[in-house]
């Protein structure tokens, strides 16, 4: 369970590794397996099979981009083509620099600044924020995390880009992530948001999961660049209007 947790030191980190190939899938997957036969209860076993299919997602999309080589360059969903992105790039650079008024979307994105890694938790609310919340292409997403993550993969990013986005192999079709609830429920005592975003430590647990923290008390962090509920409607519309 702690492995949704941004907090917490609850996940291998091996990601780097894997994507420069110091070690291989085969090696770590049959430690898993290793592993497995040793656990003593039933807690251990569940975690072992929970980041070995985490390793099986990872062989899903290396296998998807070898052999639709064409992901590399747009959505596999062909309708995705014929979306209206608003592309902002004023809303593109505060959702890179960490500035959107959105507490979780601003210290995942200043934890990827700083460290050159992202929480996976993260990483999906942060790409659904910039498309579904900001109708951004994905791919502008997808670029970033390429040229800033110490993991970057290519076969990995893409399929987790086009996985948030929508426009992949996913059999969901479309996924809307509220960060606020993310916040609440991965967050809880804003732990995460208070490391990266220092000048809102003060602010209580519950202002600070939802965002609504009066200007007097922002000490030069900006408010909201836009309502969520507002731009995920006019998201569904637009996603409703394309063939």
């Amino acid at each position: 369970q702690a492995r949704d947790i941004p907090s917490l030191e609850s996940t291998s980190t091996l990601s780097a590794a894997l994507s420069l190939g110091t070690i291989s899938c085969r090696a770590v997957w049959n430690g898993a397996q290793i592993s497995k036969k040793i656990a003593t209860d039933e807690y251990q076993t569940n975690s072992i099979d929970t980041w070995i299919k985490e390793l099986a997602w990872r062989e899903f999309y290396q296998n998807a981009l070898f052999n639709f080589p064409e992901l590399e360059k747009g959505p596999y969903r062909k309708k995705w083509f014929n979306f209206p992105w608003g592309n902002r790039t004023d809303w593109f650079e505060a959702w890179e620099n960490g500035f959107t008024g959105i507490p979780i979307i601003d210290a995942s994105m200043r934890q990827l600044k700083n460290s050159g890694w992202m929480h996976n938790r993260c990483r999906m609310i942060v790409a659904s924020f910039l498309v579904k919340d900001l109708l951004i292409d994905w791919r502008w997403g997808e670029s970033f995390f390429m040229k800033n993550l110490v993991d970057g993969d290519l076969a990995s990013n893409n399929g987790g880009w086009q996985w948030s986005a929508s426009s992949g192999m996913d059999p969901k079709p479309l996924r809307i992530f509220n960060p606020f609830r993310q916040a609440s429920k991965f967050d809880e005592n804003g732990t995460y948001i208070r490391k990266w975003i220092p000048e809102l430590s003060h602010i209580s647990t519950p202002d600070l999961l939802s965002g609504e923290i009066i200007s007097s008390e922002r000490k030069g962090y900006p408010g909201p660049i836009i309502s969520h509920k507002i731009q995920t409607s006019t998201f569904k519309e637009l996603y409703s209007s394309i063939n």
